[in-house]
C-alpha cells in the first residue's frame, strides 16, 4: 500500500491555494459567521438589563417605558443585524463553495491525468476518482466546520469578558471548562485523524475494486463469477467496516468525555450562580444573563464538539486523498520545451537503455528508421515490440540514450506536439462512452462533420454507423461495449485517419476484422500509410510481406532485419517463425516443429 502520510501543513497549504482565489469572499464568510458570537453574548446581556429595569420599576411601572424602550429597540436592531449578517453570509457561501469545489476537482483531475499508462495500470481508476470526490466533499466540510469553530472561540472569549464583569469566579469556572474542553479535543485529535485516515484509504480501495468489478462485468457474466466477486468485495468491505468502526468508536469516546465535562461545568456554574443570588451578590438580571449566556455557550461548545469528529474525519480523509497530488507526474514537458516539427519522419534509437522493473528490455539499443519507411515489427510475446513503440510515444521514460525524430530528442520536446505527430491504432482500441462522432473526432477535435464522415468512409465504418438508431450521434457504451471488436477497430482507424499524423503505428490493427472487411481496411491503410513513416506490429506475418523492412525482436534485441523475401532466404529466426504460424498467426511462444 502506498504511503499516504500527508502532513497537516501540506493540507492547509493545498486548501489555502484555492481559498485565496476567493479570499475576500471567504473573509466575509468567516467575518459574518462571528455574528453568532454577538448573538450568543449580547442578547443575554440585553435581556439581563431588561430584567433589572423591570425589577427596578416594579413599584413605579408607569415610568418604566422610557428606559425600557431603548433596550427593546436595541434588541430589535440586534435581531435585524444578526439576520442580515447570516443571510448575507449564506448568499456569499452559495457562490464561493461550489467554485472552490470545482477548482479543486479540476486541479486534481488535471494533475492525475498527466501520468503515464504505467501509473494507471498500478492504480484503480475508481479509487482515483473517489479521491477527487473525497477531497472536494471534505474540504468543504472542513471549511464549514471552521465556520462553527471560529465563532465558538470568539464567543468563549466574549463570554469570559462578560462574566468577569458580573463576577470573576464565573469567568474562572468558564475558562477552566473551555480549557478542559480543548484539551480533550487535542487528546483525541491524533487518534481520530489516524483512524479516519485509515478508513479513508480502505474506503477508496473498496470503491476501486467495486468499479473494477463493474467495468469487467462481461467477464463476470461469462464465467458466472458472481459469488466469487461478492466474496472478493466482501473481504475488502470487512476491512473497511473494521476501520470505520474503530474511527467511529474513537469519536464516540470523545463525545462521551465532552458530555461528562459539560455536565460538571453546568452544575458547578449554576450552583455558584444560585448561591450568589441568594447572598444578594448579583442581581436577578445578572442571574438571567449568566444563565442564558451559559446555555448559549453550552449550545455553541456542544455544536462545536459535535462537528469536531466530522472535522477530524474530514481532515483524515482529505489528507489521504491529497496523497495522489504527491505522486510525481511523469507526462510533463521540460522547461521551455520546443514543439516537435516533423518533415521526414526519421526515427533513431541512439544507445537506448530501458528497464521495466527488474527486467532489462533494451540495452544500448541502436535503430535507424528512415523517413517514410514502412517497418514491420515481429517477435514472440514479451520480445519488446510494444515497448519499442511505447518508448517512441514517450509512455515510459528511458534510463539512458536518446530517441530522435528528425534529429529532435523526444524527451526534450512538448508532449502535446509529439502526440500530434504520432498516431497509434492499438490492437484493442478503447472508446469513450460518447457518440460515434465524438470518438472519431478525438483524432482531431477541430475537424468538421464532413471530415469525420470522410474518415469514416475510408475506414469502412460509415456503413454500420448509418445503421445505428441515431447514426453518428449514437452512444457506443462504456469502453465501446455496444460495438463489435471489428467495429471498434474501424472507429480507431477512422480516428487515426482524421489525425493525419506523419508517423503511424499499427499494433495488430486488423486482427479483429473478418477477411472481407480486412481487405477493404487494408486498402484504406495502404492509402493512410502513403508518405508516412509506419511501424506495424503483427502476429499475422503475411501482413508484413509488403513492408520495406522487418525488424525481428527476441528478448529485447533485434536479431534480424530485412525484407520478407530476404529474411526467408536466410532461413533464420524469421523463417522459423513463419513455419510456426498456426492459422496464419504467430504463437505467443516458440513451438517445436519438424
Amino acid at each position: 500500500m502506498k504511503n499516504t502520510s500527508i502532513s497537516s501543513h501540506s493540507l492547509i497549504s493545498f486548501i489555502w491555494k484555492f481559498v485565496r482565489i476567493q479570499r475576500w469572499k471567504f473573509f466575509f464568510i468567516f467575518l459574518l459567521s462571528l455574528t453568532w458570537s454577538i448573538d450568543s453574548t449580547v442578547w443575554p446581556y440585553l435581556l439581563g438589563l431588561i430584567i433589572d429595569t423591570l425589577t427596578h420599576y416594579d413599584m413605579d411601572r408607569s415610568n418604566a417605558w422610557m428606559p425600557l424602550k431603548w433596550l427593546l429597540v436595541a434588541g430589535v436592531c440586534l435581531w435585524i443585524l444578526v439576520e442580515i449578517c447570516f443571510r448575507t453570509r449564506d448568499f456569499i457561501r452559495v457562490r464561493a463553495l461550489p467554485k472552490l469545489e470545482a477548482d479543486i476537482r479540476m486541479a486534481m483531475f488535471d494533475h492525475i491525468q498527466y501520468h503515464s499508462p504505467k501509473y494507471f495500470n498500478e492504480h484503480f481508476a475508481g479509487s482515483l476518482s473517489n479521491k477527487i470526490s473525497d477531497m472536494t466533499t471534505h474540504v468543504t466540510s472542513i471549511l464549514q466546520n471552521l465556520m462553527v469553530f471560529i465563532p465558538a472561540v470568539a464567543s468563549s472569549i466574549l463570554i469570559i469578558l462578560f462574566f468577569s464583569r458580573v463576577n470573576p469566579l464565573f469567568a474562572t469556572i468558564l475558562a477552566v471548562w473551555i480549557i478542559l474542553h480543548i484539551c480533550i479535543c487535542i487528546f483525541f485529535n491524533a487518534r481520530c485523524v489516524k483512524y479516519s485516515n485509515e478508513h479513508g484509504e480502505a474506503r477508496s480501495n473498496l470503491a476501486g475494486k467495486i468499479v473494477d468489478s463493474f467495468t469487467n462485468n462481461f467477464a463476470v457474466n461469462l464465467f458466472s463469477r458472481f459469488q466469487f466477486e461478492k466474496l472478493r468485495i466482501a473481504s475488502s468491505q470487512k476491512i473497511e467496516q473494521e476501520k470505520n468502526t474503530r474511527a467511529q468508536y474513537s469519536i464516540a469516546v470523545m463525545l462521551l468525555s465532552l458530555t461528562i465535562l459539560f455536565l460538571i461545568g453546568i452544575i458547578t456554574l449554576n450552583g455558584f450562580l444560585i448561591l450568589y443570588w441568594m447572598q444578594s451578590k448579583i442581581s436577578t438580571g445578572e442571574v438571567i444573563q449568566v444563565f442564558n449566556t451559559t446555555f448559549n455557550v453550552v449550545m455553541i461548545l456542544w455544536v462545536a464538539g459535535d462537528v469536531m469528529p466530522q472535522f477530524f474525519k474530514s481532515v483524515g480523509i482529505a489528507r489521504q486523498a491529497l496523497s495522489v497530488m504527491n505522486d510525481p507526474q511523469d507526462v510533463i514537458d521540460p522547461p521551455n520545451a520546443p514543439s516537435l516539427v516533423v518533415n521526414q519522419g526519421e526515427i533513431i534509437f541512439e544507445n537506448v537503455f530501458f528497464q521495466y522493473g527488474e527486467k532489462t528490455l533494451f540495452d544500448n539499443k541502436n535503430v535507424h528508421i528512415k523517413g517514410g519507411e514502412k517497418v514491420g515489427l515481429v517477435g514472440y510475446s514479451g520480445a519488446g515490440k510494444s515497448t519499442f513503440v511505447n518508448l517512441i510515444l514517450r509512455f515510459y521514460p528511458i534510463k539512458k540514450g536518446k530517441i530522435l525524430i528528425d534529429g529532435q530528442d523526444i524527451a526534450h520536446v512538448t508532449f502535446d506536439s509529439l502526440r500530434r505527430q504520432v498516431s497509434l491504432i492499438p490492437q484493442d482500441p478503447l472508446l469513450f462512452h460518447r457518440t460515434l462522432e465524438e470518438n472519431i473526432l478525438y483524432g482531431n477535435v477541430e475537424a468538421s462533420h464532413d471530415e469525420v464522415i470522410h474518415a469514416a468512409k475510408l475506414a469502412h465504418c460509415d456503413e454500420f454507423i448509418k445503421r445505428c438508431p441515431k447514426g453518428y450521434d449514437s452512444l457506443v457504451g462504456e469502453r465501446g461495449t455496444k460495438l463489435s471488436g471489428g467495429e471498434r477497430q474501424r472507429i480507431a482507424i477512422a480516428r487515426a485517419i482524421l489525425a493525419a499524423s506523419p508517423i503511424l503505428i499499427l499494433d495488430e490493427a486488423t486482427s479483429s476484422l473478418d477477411s472481407v472487411t480486412e481487405k477493404f481496411i487494408q486498402e484504406s491503410l495502404d492509402c493512410l500509410m502513403e508518405n508516412r513513416t509506419t511501424l506495424v506490429i503483427a502476429h499475422r506475418l503475411s501482413t508484413l510481406a509488403r513492408m520495406d523492412r522487418i525488424l525481428v525482436f527476441d528478448q529485447g534485441k533485434i536479431v534480424e532485419e530485412g525484407t520478407h523475401r530476404a529474411l526467408m532466404s536466410k532461413e533464420g529466426h524469421y523463417a522459423r517463425m513463419w513455419q510456426m504460424q498456426a492459422g496464419g498467426f504467430l504463437p505467443d511462444i516458440p513451438t517445436d516443429f519438424r
